[in-house]
């Protein structure tokens, strides 16, 4: 135990000054440290009383011998391992140190700087400071921590130099101060400050990891550490303290604020004067850095640098084996830590293969103008992130194209995530907490929203220029319509919407893995939120994770990346222990999982690009837009696995639309690998308390024969007992005639000649969601087909005011039977058979068996003559319907009519015997939806 000054270490550069001889010691060791130990513990209000010189002497035993060589070479890379334990990479042990021999090659200024900011007793302490301990000490024991604050720059350099990967404990604490009372005695305080200046960890510049205060400055300012000006040496010595937050390359103003203190401090202990103080402070040092390096690279710099890095440094952090992020950070590279992360070397190869393919992105490029007048390139982006969904885990992360040309992590900062927050913080809450169903009724139209305080309206439009009117759940979910999701959030109200979110890892003070904000309070308080209206925006990460939890029957795993540290003896440093929730009900997660389904695979879903792409699978996902195009994301997750992809501008610039599917092309590159090998083929397990009905599509009730007039059916998944059990009643007949070009009820007073039976859409406002806040007579797509209010000016009783079939009724009416017809050279004749109940029957005509059947009109007798029958075709098709003023029938069997002249070869006659082909029954079943009016 002692410290040797002889054989000073070589400088590694020729050119150099050789150094003074160090100074021998004096004392034996054990009086020194002795001394200096109980001096400082005894300053710590009876702190040496509790442990005496006793228990300090069995806390130096063991105490690590050092000499000259410490300060030369104590260090060995921190290597990363995938789940399989491959190499990943490692972190440098040197990184990019170029060492000083004397504070002769650095300006006093730097000097000055340095003890200013970190240890201003430095040239008249004993190595440690006994006060400033003293203070450490008590608010160590009364928080019955080890907190760091009261380390001297000799401290520091012993630390750096002999413990770079051990634990903060007290044992620690007093082998430091041991040694560094020793190193205090051994070197001089030149030499201490010399050592310090070349081990200090500077941060990341650009792909370099920097030591020391040469190659910094070279970096930063393009010079010899001795030729900085004051205001350039203050920010240089601003760095230590904690190298990412105040790297002027990525926080500017962090390292402005730093820089200024440091002068603050400087002018206070009188080390510069008033007048270079203020010519330091209006110095504009930001403009005199030099670009900084991006020649060298480790393999997977995204991963590496901005995932593993600062995750690896916040869990040594927080599981208290260092003191705080710069320790963590300046231990990496000579610590021998061996990283275990959760990635699957194979998936991240895949992953960066894609985004790195220049020819998927030719074209995409933008230019933009800087406020100084000049251009710059913007790449057309993508960040990316593959979770296990059983557990959490982050299998590979993609962070852009070209770390060289673009180094932003674009799987970890806040971006609008536009409609893909829809399942999270809308439907998925709305559902779980019974609101609504899959089949509920939305009304797509002209919303309003009264302002808050002195603010105007809100009034929320869809991407498409026009409103859709009247649907379900499931199709406003999967043609992503914004104004039912508002609606859905204001009912359900954004304070429940946002504890789902919580639960997700996405609630207010939610961040990135850097600290950054994503969502916050204020998110809470404005509807636009219910379709990615957030202050700052979500992460792909974030994303992905919170996706992840419909696929796993409702239960979120956090999501994480680092699974277990340990030091070079194999100590384990760090476990993770991810959190876990049951978010939604695994029936809520089933329904949300089987919605977005159609996303993929419906005709009418935003992301049918990757159906087509792995067609016959269970994929299911959700898209996301940005106001003019600024953001793109899909989201898609099968049983085993999430990817989430954004894509975008750094600068926000519109995605032009012939480069904006672009997303599923790289999401479908990068899965088709992954599917290939595990395919999902296996449908969504369904839970137990899930029950299915076919439903109409506009109403989200049982169909009638009327249903398909305005739409289809779509088959729906329910939480049992929340199943419709009554008939739909938006699709209505009722009699109507037409007054100066537009529709009104007819009446008692109405002539029968002018009296037509038509289908209608009766808006259900009882059970639309939110129907407070829609525009009056707002149009929609619908506006055309809705049931007139008005009755006919002549007066009169209305004869029917829209009535739906009544399917619970035993008379119902059957179909017409015994169709038949012929066609007479002229005209067509047809016949059928009388039903009982029908009060007229309704007749439609199509031109061929592929062409949509219309309606040609009504007979209230059992015939019907078609005068004008199509011309250019050699058969007529034709059905009847039976009605009454409760409901219609079913077609009849369709007949074919061959239009033959009398006299001319074959039969002209035919009898319902036409051809039932499937496909033939196909078109008949889908023309009642073409031949209503």
């Amino acid at each position: 135990m002692g410290v040797n000054g002889k054989n000073r270490r070589p400088t590694g550069r020729a050119d150099q000054p050789p150094a003074k001889p160090r100074s021998k010691p004096k004392h034996p060791v054990l009086r020194h440290t002795a001394r200096g130990v109980l001096l400082a513990v005894g300053s710590a209000c009876g702190f040496g009383v509790a442990f005496g010189v006793g228990y300090v002497a069995s806390m130096l035993r063991g105490l690590p011998k050092v000499n000259a060589a410490t300060f030369v070479n104590n260090s060995a890379a921190s290597v990363v391992y995938d789940d399989q334990g491959r190499v990943i990479g490692q972190f440098a042990g040197d990184g990019d140190r170029q060492p000083i021999a004397s504070l002769n090659q650095v300006s006093p200024y730097l000097v000055q700087a340095f003890v200013a900011a970190e240890d201003k007793t430095f040239f008249t302490n004993m190595g440690i400071n006994p006060m400033a301990m003293a203070r450490a000490f008590v608010q160590d024991l009364l928080g019955h921590r080890i907190e760091s604050g009261a380390s001297t720059i000799t401290q520091q350099t012993v630390k750096l130099a002999v413990f770079p990967e051990q634990e903060r404990t007290l044992k620690r604490k007093i082998q430091e101060i041991a040694l560094a009372v020793e190193v205090s005695h051994v070197l001089s305080k030149d030499e201490i400050l010399t050592d310090y200046m070349n081990w200090v960890y500077m941060g990341r510049m650009g792909t370099d990891t920097v030591y020391g205060v040469k190659r910094a400055s070279e970096i930063l300012f393009g010079k010899e550490p001795n030729e900085l000006s004051l205001a350039q040496a203050a920010l240089l010595a601003a760095l230590p303290n904690n190298p990412s937050y105040f790297s002027p390359y990525q926080f500017p103003q962090h390292a402005l604020m730093r820089q200024h203190y440091i002068l603050d401090q400087m002018l206070a202990n009188h080390m510069i004067s008033k007048q270079a103080y203020d010519a330091a402070y209006r110095e504009d040092v930001l403009k005199t850095l030099k670009p900084p390096p991006m020649t060298g690279l480790p393999a997977h710099p995204y991963l590496l640098l901005d995932e593993v890095k600062p995750l690896v440094i916040q869990d040594l952090v927080r599981a208290g084996v260092y003191d705080n992020a710069q320790e963590a950070e300046s231990a990496l590279p000579v610590a021998g830590l061996k990283i275990y992360t959760t990635i699957d070397l194979q998936m991240q190869q895949d992953v960066e293969r894609v985004l790195s393919n220049n020819q998927l992105f030719a074209g995409t490029d933008k230019t933009y103008r800087l406020p100084n007048g000049k251009t710059a390139t913007d790449l057309y982006e993508a960040g990316f992130a593959i979770v296990d969904n059983h557990t959490g885990a982050v299998l590979a992360v993609g962070g852009g194209r070209d770390y060289l040309r673009d180094a932003i992590d674009h799987a970890d900062i806040p971006r609008q995530p536009g409609s893909s927050i829809k399942p999270l913080l809308d439907y998925g809450p709305a559902i779980d907490t019974g609101l609504i169903t899959a089949a509920s009724e939305m009304y797509d139209a002209p919303t309003r929203f009264p302002g808050a305080a002195n603010q105007p309206p809100y009034e929320p439009h869809d991407d498409e220029p026009d409103f859709a009117g009247l649907m379900t759940a499931r199709v406003a979910l999967y043609e992503s319509r914004n104004v039912p999701a508002i609606d859905v959030l204001s009912v359900l109200t954004p304070q429940v919407g946002f504890s789902y979110l919580s639960k997700l890892g996405l609630g207010p003070g939610a961040t990135t893995w850097l600290g950054q904000p994503t969502v916050v309070a204020d998110d809470e308080h404005h509807l636009a939120a219910a379709i990615g209206g957030l202050d700052n925006g979500v992460t792909v990460l974030q994303m992905t994770s919170a996706y992840s939890t419909f696929a796993n029957q409702g239960v979120w795993h956090q999501s994480y990346l680092i699974r277990q540290i340990t030091d070079a003896s194999g100590r384990v440093l760090y476990q993770v222990d991810p959190a876990t929730h049951q978010v939604y009900s695994p029936q809520t997660a089933y329904i949300i999982t089987n919605m977005l389904h159609d996303v993929v695979y419906h005709p009418g879903g935003t992301a049918t690009a990757v159906g087509a792409r792995f067609p016959g699978q269970w994929i299911s996902g959700k898209t996301g837009t940005t106001d003019s195009l600024g953001d793109g994301w899909f989201i898609g997750y099968t049983q085993d696995y999430t990817a989430g992809i954004w894509m975008g501008y750094n600068n926000h610039e519109p995605i032009d639309p012939s480069n904006y599917n672009l997303k599923f092309t790289l999401w479908s590159d990068i899965m088709a690998p992954i599917l290939a090998t595990h395919p999902a083929k296996t449908p969504w397990p369904v839970p137990p308390g899930i029950v299915f009905r076919t439903v109409s599509s506009t109403s989200g009730l049982l169909p009638t024969p009327l249903s398909k007039a305005f739409g289809g059916t779509e088959t729906d998944p329910f939480v049992q007992g929340t199943e419709p059990t009554s008939y739909d009643d938006v699709a209505v007949q009722a009699k109507y005639t037409i007054v100066g070009g537009k529709k009104v009820l007819a009446t008692t007073r109405t002539p029968a000649s002018d009296v037509e039976v038509g289908t209608f859409i009766k808006l259900p406002t009882a059970r639309i969601v939110d129907w407070e806040h829609k525009i009056p007579n707002g149009l929609t797509a619908d506006t055309p087909y809705l049931l007139p209010s008005a009755l006919d000016p002549r007066g009169g009783a209305p004869l029917d005011a829209g009535t739906a079939p009544n399917l619970t009724n035993p008379a119902q009416l059957q179909a017409p039977t015994g169709l038949f017809g012929y066609y007479d050279g002229a005209e067509v004749w047809l016949g059928w058979n009388s039903v009982p109940g029908a009060s007229q029957y309704i007749v439609y005509r199509a031109a061929g068996l592929d062409k949509p059947y219309r309606k040609i009109g009504t007979s209230t007798s059992t015939s019907f003559v078609d005068p004008s029958p199509p011309q250019g075709t050699s058969v007529v098709y034709y059905e009847v319907i039976a009605s009454s003023n409760l409901s219609l029938s079913m077609p009849s069997r369709a007949i074919a009519v061959p239009l033959l002249p009398p006299g001319g070869t074959g039969s002209n006659e035919t009898e319902s015997n036409a051809p039932n082909t499937p496909n033939a029954a196909d078109e008949l079943n889908s023309s009642l939806a073409e031949g209503l009016p």
